[in-house]
């Protein structure tokens, strides 16, 4: 559900491995993110999924048609591994990426027109004797029948097998209970050393305003994956896996943001062995500040941070306790 496709953040890139129930979520989760991947503030404030998010210029990532919405120039990982985004265009978009993470990227690109949207990185790279080589292509488009949008990514170092993923994603409106829209994801990988994974997601969403200048979004989904490295098994499905988050406006200026996620490990089979089952619990904050400029377009700052600024807010912005301001993702944005 939130935690699996297309996300970053809360949920960062790990190395697979097979001990106990948390790291084989970790090893599912990792399976199932793209080569290029840029983070969003907002969205790791928010639970770590901008598929929750319509609108959320992160969307792009799993719905390339997004890239139709809008024109902004934004700059990730301002407090450690840089990135960049720029998307821009009337009738036709155009837009460049640059990330640092990796630092393979050759050429990574995009371009979208009434409604489709499409992105291309090449990649191209040698260091210490090891190049690398290989693309990623993503293709979207808003339909009838929902947004959808697919990717498929290839990595050869020239030591390993080339490393595949190939992703599919769907949004669209729903009338379940309480809830009005739905996605669905799902996610094959292939690391080209002897895993290979397959992770299917499907949830329900909906967004409450409990209050002016405020947004709750309740989403309650579920997943299942396997995951077969070198010849061990590893079978997993959560359910229910469940998300609250919320975005109150403090001022004109200030946006507070915070989430929950609760995730209950319905079954967990390891080479035909039953594992551990329960409830694994996240959460995080975030705090955002916007203004608009002389010509109406917006510039915005949005951050992690820890939950000392809320236990210990003078402190921690004055520097003398111990938990630091900014717990994560740093992004700065500007819309036009």
């Amino acid at each position: 559900m939130p935690v699996f496709l297309g996300t970053v953040g809360k949920r960062k890139k790990n190395k697979w491995r097979i001990t106990n129930m948390k790291n084989v979520k970790v090893i599912l989760i990792s399976v199932a993110l793209c080569a290029t991947v840029f983070a969003n503030a907002r969205i790791e404030a928010l639970g770590g999924d901008a598929g929750f998010w319509p609108g959320d210029r992160a969307n792009v990532e799993l719905y390339p048609g997004a890239l139709n919405d809008g024109n902004w120039v934004e700059f990730g990982g301002v407090q450690g591994t840089p990135s960049g985004s720029i998307n821009w265009g009337d009738d036709v978009k155009w837009g460049f990426n640059f990330d640092a993470a990796g630092n393979n990227d050759w050429m990574n690109m995009s371009w979208a027109k009434d409604g489709m949207g499409l992105s291309v990185a090449m990649l191209s790279s040698s260091t210490a004797g090891v190049d690398v080589s290989g693309f990623d292509v993503a293709w979207g488009q808003t339909m009838s029948f929902g947004e959808l949008g697919v990717s498929y990514s290839t990595t050869d170092d020239g030591v390993n097998d080339a490393a595949t993923d190939l992703t599919v994603n769907w949004r669209g409106d729903c009338d379940a209970w309480l809830f009005d829209k739905s996605k669905a994801s799902l996610s094959m990988t292939d690391d080209g050393m002897g895993m290979t994974g397959t992770v299917l997601t499907y949830d329900l969403f909906t967004h409450v305003t409990p209050a002016e200048g405020v947004t709750a979004l309740v989403a309650m989904g579920f997943a299942h994956a396997s995951i077969d490295d070198n010849g061990t098994e590893v079978t997993q499905m959560w359910l229910p896996d469940a998300l609250l988050a919320v975005e109150a406006s403090m001022t004109d200026w200030a946006t507070v943001r915070a989430f929950v996620a609760q995730t209950h490990v319905f079954s967990n089979d390891v080479d035909g062995a039953d594992g551990d089952t329960g409830n694994q619990t996240d959460a995080g904050f975030g705090v955002g500040f916007g203004w608009t400029t002389a010509n109406g377009s917006s510039v915005s700052l949005d951050m992690e941070v820890s939950n000392s600024l809320f236990t210990d807010p003078i402190s921690t912005m004055t520097g003398y306790s111990a938990g630091t301001l900014a717990n994560g993702e740093v992004t700065i944005s500007y819309e036009f």
